[in-house]
């Protein structure tokens, strides 16, 4: 029969018009990553951190940057805390290191850049700035955090 292989193809291809899609229209439909996903950028909790500098003694690649300061209670602090995205090999050494679970990755999978000043992210400042704004949306009544 000469239109065999037509058909076979038309089945194959009738098959897979009512299979679930694969593909997400990307820019409009984000996809929500798993809870063990290990790339975006680091998450700092800076009430977590006790300053130690496990995180930075454990990464190979050392793209993490941190400063401490002592206060009057004679305990370290953060002063700046830098992360180095653009170096980073997502080996999540970084992250088992720290005693108090006060980095982890976040769920932003976007990480391009156009400038290679913007892959150094200023994990504190980020920190801090969530903070904030999570004491405004609690502060403003009817309006939900998150």
């Amino acid at each position: 029969m000469l239109g065999k292989g037509l058909l076979e193809g038309m089945g194959i291809t009738l098959k897979s018009f009512f299979r679930k899609k694969v593909t997400l229209q990307y820019p409009e439909v984000k996809l929500t990553m798993p809870p063990r996903f290990r790339g975006g950028e680091l998450d700092l909790d800076h009430h977590k951190c006790i300053a130690c500098g496990l995180c930075a003694m454990a990464c190979p690649n050392h793209v993490i940057r941190l400063t401490t300061g002592m206060n009057e209670q004679k305990k370290r602090y953060l002063t700046s805390y830098v992360y180095q995205s653009g170096l980073c090999l997502y080996c999540n050494y970084c992250v088992e290191a720290c005693p108090t679970k006060a980095i982890c990755w976040d769920k932003n999978y976007e990480n391009a850049r156009y400038f290679r000043e913007e892959l150094d992210v200023d994990c504190l400042a980020h920190s801090l700035k969530k903070t904030a704004e999570t004491a405004e949306d609690a502060a403003v009544p009817g309006r939900s955090a998150g």
